[in-house]
């Protein structure tokens, strides 16, 4: 029997902590609160209209705590692994990223980013994207969560977002027409993009050759 003929499991420990060229990749903690509030306070319009969240939450230190309070809670139920990236220079919140939406029975999750407004067109999507993807599809016995599939998604009117994924050379999959409500914007398609574990080069951190 293929490990893939069962149900993906979550490691056991979680792996939780990757570093890259500029960043640190890790699970927010109750200290970080006020890195979290700032990272979105300090400019919500440039996480806006893709990131609804950034205009409802962090309205202070306190709803980021208590936003950071509810990633733990997830993360011990085993729905969600949300992660911070923090610059390794300077300790900074640059943003976010993480693995979303498991199918267990697939193998797969979707992996997220963001980026603060201050910290954008930096590559750093990019960088943290590449560095989740290594780990993601990492076997669990090597320290990496095991999965098969990794998709992602944008809206289709966020450029630089597809940018990011379009840089990396992930394969688009397919368009989800006027799929979700943006205030501002109207109904927008979701732009899905998808790599296996086999089309993947863990160790480069890219897509490997094809043909």
């Amino acid at each position: 029997m293929e490990a893939t003929d069962l149900p993906w499991r979550r490691p056991d420990p979680l792996p939780g902590f990757l570093e890259t060229e500029r960043l640190v990749l890790r699970w927010w903690q109750a200290d970080d609160a006020p890195a979290l509030y700032d990272a979105v306070a300090s400019d919500r319009a440039a996480l806006l209209p893709w990131l609804p969240w950034a205009g409802s939450k962090h309205q202070d230190v306190a709803a980021s705590l208590g936003t950071i309070e509810w990633f733990d809670g997830a993360r011990e139920r085993g729905e969600d692994y949300t992660i911070g990236a923090f610059d390794k220079a300077t300790g900074e919140a640059v943003g976010g990223t993480g693995f979303h939406r498991m199918q267990p029975d697939a193998h797969e999750a979707e992996c997220g980013y963001w980026v603060r407004g201050s910290r954008q067109r930096e590559g750093f999507a990019t960088e943290m994207t590449r560095a989740m993807l290594s780990a993601g599809f990492r076997d669990q016995a090597d320290g990496g969560w095991g999965f098969r599939r990794i998709h992602l998604r944008c809206m289709g009117s966020n450029q630089p977002s597809q940018g990011v994924l379009e840089k990396i050379g992930i394969p688009f999959e397919g368009r989800e027409r006027e799929a979700k409500w943006v205030d501002t914007v109207g109904y927008e398609d979701f732009l899905v993009y998808g790599v296996l574990a086999r089309e993947w080069n863990i160790d480069r951190q890219r897509m490997r050759a094809t043909g």
